[in-house]
């Protein structure tokens, strides 16, 4: 690779770590947000679905207007994310605290689709390795963000954690502007016309259809084990708040190099064959967790899972990527996350009112199940594509 190759890898890996290190301390908070708060679960639920919901909203121009001016989307996200998160930690109450995640959440909607867009360009015979790299950033941020939260939670409180992450989101945004802008001089197609319905007609095919379906059931999966994990920590295992966030930090440092593995060996070996391997051995991963208490096997068990769920990521990208319509490719992105994003917010509700009237432990069996279909989509996508 030459010099300009690196730096192109870097600022996907390096931006996306910004926007995901506030990724995972929303479910390390949920918690000590109930305490402080007076909250129910189903009520602190609403903080990861009421962004989701809103999201849906914003994600089909979000992606139109990416594809005609790339660079300003790109900065736009990571600035979005700052204001939140300087909000957070000056909210008093709930309302304010919704509003500062939701823009969190629209920072991270603004980002994905022309960052993945950029993720797939990178070279034709490289795209899950590039789109691994990108998820590696991601990886680093969803372990940073509970680490540092544990290492101040019990001395400074958890909003110092907040501001020192806000100041370098600051930094990031100016840093992202000079990049895109003078470096890259990503100008997209400016004239093109917006045109939602035409973009949707041109995107909407059946295989695009079906990969997204895919998504949508895995990723709700993934997502509960994210959102609902600390709490069985907390309240299965009896963990502190503060050894929690730090687990929750540090098993996803695992992701880092399941972030590279699966990029590396969906390329190599077949992304269909990668994404089934994935999601099996993440299955086994799942229903071993449960069947035991011993704390550092169950530690080791969850290790391994962020590994295989890194792992499966990039390899997901790709499949995304090569059924999408090339020149609305970031619009395919956000389509995609549409779906998710709607599946999700249902999703994340429901699970919650299940662990309420039953235990955090229905987690387990509730993802294992999604799996399932999850699973035989990309065994019939695979299948109808022999370049693999």
């Amino acid at each position: 690779m030459e010099k300009e190759d690196f730096s192109y890898l870097g600022y996907l890996a390096g931006s996306h770590f910004i926007i995901h290190v506030y990724t995972t301390l929303l479910p390390v908070l949920l918690l000590p947000f109930q305490d402080e708060l007076g909250v129910s679960l189903v009520q602190l639920s609403l903080l990861v679905s009421i962004p989701r919901i809103l999201n849906v909203l914003i994600y089909i121009p979000a992606g139109i207007v990416a594809d005609r001016h790339p660079a300003k989307v790109l900065t736009a996200s990571l600035a979005v994310t700052a204001v939140g998160a300087f909000m957070i930690p000056l909210s008093s109450g709930f309302d304010m605290l919704l509003l500062g995640f939701t823009l969190l959440s629209v920072g991270s909607t603004l980002y994905h689709p022309p960052s993945l867009r950029m993720a797939s360009e990178y070279s034709n015979n490289k795209v899950s390795l590039s789109m691994g790299i990108h998820n590696m950033g991601a990886s680093i941020g969803f372990s940073s963000g509970p680490l540092l939260l544990g290492l101040l939670l019990t001395g400074w409180g958890w909003r110092s954690s907040f501001f020192i992450w806000g100041i370098l989101t600051v930094v990031a945004t100016g840093m992202s502007w000079f990049y895109t802008t003078r470096t890259l001089r990503l100008v997209g197609t400016p004239d093109k016309k917006l045109n939602i319905f035409k973009g949707l007609r041109l995107i909407l095919t059946r295989n695009f259809l079906l990969v997204v379906a895919m998504s949508a059931i895995v990723e709700a999966s993934m997502n509960n084990i994210a959102t609902f994990a600390p709490v069985y920590f907390t309240k299965v295992l009896g963990m502190s708040y503060s050894l929690t966030s730090l687990v929750s930090g540090l098993a996803p440092l695992a992701g880092i190099m399941g972030s590279f593995t699966g990029g590396f060996a969906g390329d190599r070996f077949g992304k269909y064959r990668m994404g089934i391997i994935c999601i099996i051995s993440m299955g086994v991963m799942l229903f071993s967790m449960p069947a035991t208490s011993v704390f550092l096997l169950v530690v080791g068990l969850y290790a391994v899972y962020r590994f295989l769920q890194a792992a499966f990521m990039p390899v997901m990208n790709s499949m995304i990527a090569s059924q999408a319509n090339r020149e609305n490719l970031s619009l395919c992105f956000s389509f995609n996350f549409v779906v998710v994003n709607l599946f999700g917010s249902v999703a994340t509700t429901g699970v919650s009112m299940l662990i309420e009237s039953n235990s955090t432990s229905v987690i387990f069996p509730l993802s294992i199940i999604g799996f399932i279909p999850s699973l035989a989509l990309v065994y019939l996508l695979g299948r109808g594509f022999n370049q693999d």
